[in-house]
C-alpha cells in the first residue's frame, strides 16, 4: 500500500485510492488555504491506517500548484538535532531544477552555500553541524563567523526561553532565510504560496526526538505562507510524551500547543477497499447471500419460511463476492488496519496460488489472520481450545454480526469456529433427517473436500514470511 503508482501522472496519483482519500485531500487543501490561523494540521490515525499513503499522494497532487516538501521524521530519528535534519530536507527538495547541482546525486547532497543552512547554523550546537552533515561550522560561516554564535548554544529551546538577544536575532534571520527559500522555489517553478511541508512517521520516532521536532516547528516555522501537515497517531504520540514527562503529565493538552487543527482518516467502511484489493482466486463457495436480500427457504419436510439478512451483509449495500464478505468479517473480528489487510491478502493469495484446484478461502484466511495475531493465539487455534480463543480474544461485537448462510442467519463467530473445527477434523453428521436443513450441512456439502489443517498450516507458516 505504501508503493507509489504512477505518481507523476495526473490520473495515476489516486489510481489505487480505494478509501476515497482524494476527496479528503481536496477538502483539507481548501480548508487550510481558507484559514490563515491553521499553520499546523495534524492528520491523526492509528498505525497502518493509511496515513503515509494519504500524505504521499496529497503531496504529489498539491505539488502541481504549491511548493511541497516531504520529511520522513523516522528516517532522521538518528539525528541529534531535528532542526538541522528538517532544514537540510527543505534545502534539498527546493533546489532549482535548472541548477547544475539539482541532479539526483546533487539533491541528496548538502549545499554549503545555501542561505537557509547558514542562517540555521548559529542556532545549533557547534558539534552537531559536523556530526550531521560532515562539515565544521567554520566551513559554513567562515573563521570569524562562528566565534560568538553557536559556540555557547548547547540547548536551542532553553536558549530561546532565556531570550538572549543574539539568539533572537539569529531566529529572525533564520525565518527570513526560510521564507526567502520557499518564495524563490515558488517563483522559479510558477507555483503559488503557501508552501506545504509534510511530516510523516512522527509517532515512530524516539519520544524526545518527536517532542523536539514539534518544538522546533513551533518556535521557528510559524511563518507567513508556510503550512505544516503532520501525520501521527495522536494517542501514541501522547503516550510517548508521557514517557518523557511522566504518566501524570497532560500530554493531550500539551499537543494542542502545536496543532491548530486535527483531521482523522475515516476507515469505517472497508467494503470498497477490500473489494478492490482482493484478487479473484479459485476457491470453494459456501453459498452465502451477500446482497442483503430476503430468501424463502423450504426445509426437508416441505415447510417454507422467509429469512432476511441483517448485520454485516446489510452494510455491504450491494452484490459483493462471497470472499469479500468473509474478508471484511475477519477484518472486523480481528480489528486490523489497512496496512495489515494488504499484507494478509498477499499471504492468502500466495497460499491459493500454491494449491492445485479449489482452495478453502475462509479457512486459509482464518489461519493467516490468526498467525499474524501472535503465536499464543495461533497455537490455541491450531491445537488448543479454539472456541474459547475466538470468543475471548476477538472483537465481541463483530463476532455477533450475522451472515446469510442460505438456510439461516449465522453469527460470524460461529462461522469462524465451525471452519476451524472442519480443519481440525470435527465434521458434523450430514446424514438425512426430517428437520430443517442446517447451515453446517450446507457448508459441508459445498466444500466437496474438507480442508486439512496439516496442509494449510504449513502453507500459512511459509506465507507469513512474506509480510
Amino acid at each position: 500500500m505504501e508503493d507509489l503508482v504512477n505518481m507523476g501522472d495526473g490520473v495515476g496519483v489516486w489510481s489505487d485510492d480505494f478509501m476515497g482519500r482524494q476527496l479528503s485531500s481536496e477538502f483539507l487543501t481548501k480548508y487550510v488555504l481558507a484559514n490563515d490561523h491553521v499553520k499546523v494540521l495534524n492528520v491523526n490515525s492509528p498505525w497502518g491506517a493509511g496515513k503515509t499513503f494519504f500524505m504521499q499522494r496529497w503531496k504529489s497532487e498539491l505539488s502541481k500548484s504549491h511548493v511541497c516538501v516531504m520529511f520522513n521524521a523516522w528516517e532522521t530519528d538518528y539525528s541529534a538535532e531535528p532542526l538541522l535534519a528538517l532544514i537540510t530536507c527543505i534545502e534539498q527538495q527546493t533546489k532549482d531544477e535548472l541548477d547544475i547541482t539539482a541532479a539526483d546525486a546533487g539533491k541528496r547532497a548538502v549545499d554549503l552555500t545555501a542561505n537557509i543552512l547558514r542562517k540555521a547554523a548559529p542556532l545549533i550546537a557547534k558539534g552537531l553541524v559536523k556530526k550531521y552533515i560532515g562539515v565544521e561550522l567554520d566551513d559554513l560561516l567562515g573563521k570569524d563567523g562562528s566565534d560568538n554564535t553557536a559556540d555557547g548554544v548547547k540547548d536551542l529551546v532553553s536558549s530561546l526561553i532565556k531570550d538572549q538577544s543574539k539568539t533572537s536575532m539569529h531566529v529572525e534571520e533564520f525565518k527570513s532565510a526560510v521564507v526567502e527559500r520557499l518564495s524563490s522555489a515558488a517563483e522559479n517553478n510558477n507555483l503559488k504560496v503557501p508552501a506545504f511541508i509534510f511530516i510523516d512517521e512522527l509517532d515512530r520516532c524516539r519520544p524526545t526526538y518527536a517532542i523536539e521536532l514539534l518544538e522546533r516547528i513551533k518556535h521557528f516555522f510559524e511563518l507567513k505562507d508556510c503550512k505544516f501537515v503532520i501525520a501521527s497517531d495522536s494517542s501514541q504520540l501522547a503516550h510517548s510524551i508521557r514517557a518523557v514527562y511522566g504518566q501524570g503529565f497532560s500530554s493531550e493538552n500539551y499537543l494542542k500547543r502545536f496543532f491548530d487543527a486535527e483531521f482523522s482518516l475515516d476507515n469505517t467502511n472497508l467494503w470498497g477497499f477490500v473489494r478492490r484489493s482482493l484478487p479473484s482466486v479459485n476457491s470453494h463457495v459456501m453459498g452465502l447471500l451477500v446482497d442483503g436480500r430476503q430468501a424463502i427457504i423450504s426445509n426437508r419436510s416441505g415447510s417454507r419460511k422467509v429469512v432476511k439478512a441483517d448485520g454485516l451483509t446489510l452494510q455491504a449495500g450491494g452484490d459483493y463476492p462471497e470472499n469479500c464478505l468473509l474478508m471484511v468479517a475477519l477484518c472486523k473480528a480481528f480489528d486490523v488496519q489497512l496496512r495489515e489487510i494488504v499484507s494478509y491478502i498477499r499471504q492468502i493469495k500466495a497460499c491459493c496460488d500454491f494449491i492445485d484446484g479449489k482452495a478453502h478461502f475462509f479457512c486459509l484466511a482464518i489461519l493467516v489472520f490468526s498467525r499474524a495475531r501472535g503465536m499464543e493465539f495461533y497455537q490455541e487455534i491450531t491445537s488448543g481450545d479454539w472456541g474459547v480463543a475466538v470468543s475471548n480474544e476477538l472483537n465481541s461485537t463483530a463476532l455477533q454480526y450475522k451472515v446469510h448462510a442460505k438456510y439461516q442467519l449465522v453469527e460470524v463467530g460461529d462461522l469462524i469456529k465451525f471452519n476451524i473445527g472442519l480443519m481440525r477434523g470435527r465434521v458434523p453428521d450430514v446424514g438425512g433427517g426430517v428437520g430443517e436443513v442446517q447451515w453446517q450441512t450446507h457448508i459441508c456439502d459445498s466444500y466437496e473436500v474438507y480442508p486439512k489443517l496439516s496442509e494449510y498450516k504449513s502453507l500459512v507458516d511459509m506465507a507469513h514470511q512474506l509480510s
